[in-house]
């Protein structure tokens, strides 16, 4: 594999965005191109020398919301997202001087971003850790979140509050009780429900803590009370160790729906009632798979009626996925789609249709590539058991992802046992090692595997997103899954259609290049 040397990594990192307008997404800071360069330089030191060196084009997304400062952030948790008076604000966990803090940017259209200092900063708590923004009785934005006791100022850990100051949400009073719930857990959610207020604090299965739920009446939320455990039981699909963080509960339809995630197995959901100050989990999903990146869900409920959700996708340089849109279908299933605005960005649009795929082949698609890219199929499986397309596809096949539907296993695939050269970007089974037992060993993975059926008669609509690094996969507004890619080779943009076991159709592929979006600080 070749390594590039240092002033070649310079010019293929940092000239492409020397001319990078002031605030766009490839400027991203006032350090412009220079900031690029030093996080390829720390990179490398970190090990990843063979993995930068050998991308021309970086795997720093362009149409994605990425850390501002272009850092890895360890967390990256989306927090405090809410609508209010118009824009869309969303926080982030970021670290600074080895503190963690609540960053801050906002949009109108969710795709042109407007920084704002910073949403919370650490004191008297030692750190920030995640919770969630609502708005109370008196119509001003709250944000709860769990703050790190500070045992030099003798000041215990808890779930706190912050109430904003300004409409613009630049400035946020900490109420002076905090922490109003002191060592409940974790990851507070906190919502206004009629005339009362309560917060979920997350669980902690090692320790055999189990989410529990708070109430207040009280006009100033200082007075908080344990209610209980916050599920009247859990599902059989779960595994014993898997935690409830990152809680985000909320209404869809007929329904709630108990956001979370699992820190071994990443994001997931449950469905069902929230009755009688106690939820009653009728069904249980997963956003995430072994070998999948997708952590720490937040959403907010916009102007339009839309249930929002961003994730932090677990990578380097921190990034978040594409604002989804959660709905309830008729058959009572969570439906997943992105958000319309994304099609703004489109350009430079090619198709094709009509294209048979014999049994066992990979056919090119003869003018489409890219990297940067949005692909809109639909499929006509026939008799195929596996078809799908190819993405990041090196001429001669040697580096590759697959998206696949099985339709005997009844699955939607990445394959991702070619997707880089670089032995060292394997992806692993758990998404995070920290609550499994010592010593347990996290298996590389050949795939991510998500549980997806066509109903009789139904084509195979995808709607796939590349940025780089980042891979999203929309299947027929009901399944998606997410993926970081690390191709080492400049020529791995093709696009290729696959049938396996028989033939399959494609009846149309639209593809574009996607424009950047922005950050103004």
């Amino acid at each position: 594999m070749k390594t590039r040397p240092i002033a070649k990594l310079a010019r293929a990192l940092w000239g492409s965005r020397l001319d990078a307008p002031a605030g766009s997404a490839l400027d991203r800071s006032s350090q412009g191109g220079l900031r690029w360069l030093l996080l390829a330089i720390g990179l490398a030191g970190r090990g990843w020398v063979a993995l930068v060196g050998v991308a021309a084009p970086a795997e720093l997304p362009e149409y994605h919301f990425t850390s501002p400062s272009g850092k890895d952030c360890m967390p990256f948790d989306p927090n405090g997202a809410v609508y209010f008076k118009g824009r869309y604000h969303l926080g982030y966990i970021y670290q600074d001087a080895g503190k963690h803090y609540w960053g801050h940017a906002s949009t109108r259209d969710l795709i042109h971003w407007q920084l704002h200092p910073p949403m919370l900063s650490p004191g008297p708590e030692s750190g920030i850790f995640s919770g969630n923004a609502f708005v109370d009785k008196r119509g001003r934005v709250v944000v709860s979140y769990h703050g790190l006791g500070n045992p030099a100022l003798n000041v215990p850990g808890g779930n706190c509050l912050a109430v904003a100051q300004d409409d613009d949400l630049n400035v946020y009073r900490k109420l002076e009780a905090n922490p109003v719930m002191k060592n409940p857990g974790w990851d507070p959610h906190t919502w206004l429900e009629g005339d009362s207020y309560y917060s979920i604090s997350g669980s902690d299965p090692g320790s055999g803590r189990v989410a529990s739920l708070y109430g207040c009446t009280d006009d100033s939320q200082v007075k908080w009370d344990l209610l209980g455990p916050l599920m009247t039981h859990d599902m059989p699909d779960v595994f014993p160790n898997e935690d409830i963080s990152c809680p985000d509960l909320f209404r869809l339809g007929n329904k709630h729906v108990l956001l979370c995630i699992s820190h071994i197995r990443g994001a997931r959901y449950y469905i069902g009632q929230f009755k009688d100050r106690q939820f009653r989990p009728e069904a249980h999903y997963r956003m995430n798979w072994p070998g999948g990146t997708c952590f720490a869900p937040e959403t907010l409920l916009d102007g339009k009626g839309r249930r929002i959700m961003w994730a932090w996708v677990l990578g380097n340089p921190s990034t978040m996925t594409l604002p989804r849109v959660l709905s309830l279908g008729a058959d009572g299933a969570l439906k997943i789609e992105p958000a319309g605005e994304l099609d703004s960005l489109r350009r430079h649009r090619r198709a094709l249709k009509n294209l048979n795929v014999p049994a066992d082949t990979t056919v090119p698609a003869t003018g489409i590539q890219g990297e940067c890219t949005e692909l809109r199929l639909t499929l006509d499986p026939r008799s195929a058991t596996e078809c799908g397309v190819v993405v990041r596809r090196s001429p001669d096949g040697s580096e590759q992802t697959a998206i696949v539907y099985d339709s005997v296993r009844k699955l939607l695939r990445i394959e991702l046992d070619k997707t880089s050269l670089n032995a060292r970007t394997k992806p692993r089974t758990y998404a995070m090692t920290f609550m499994l037992p010592k010593g347990a060993e996290n298996p590389e993975v050949q795939a991510q595997e998500a549980p997806f059926e066509l109903k009789r008669g139904e084509l195979l609509n995808l709607r796939i997103y590349l940025d780089h690094s980042i891979l999203e996969v929309f299947a027929n507004g009901r399944q998606c899954l997410t993926q970081r890619l690390w191709p080492t080779r400049e020529d791995s943009t093709g696009v290729a259609f696959l049938a396996r076991g028989g033939a399959a159709k494609v009846k149309s592929l639209e593809a574009w290049d996607m424009s950047p979006t922005s950050l103004k600080r």
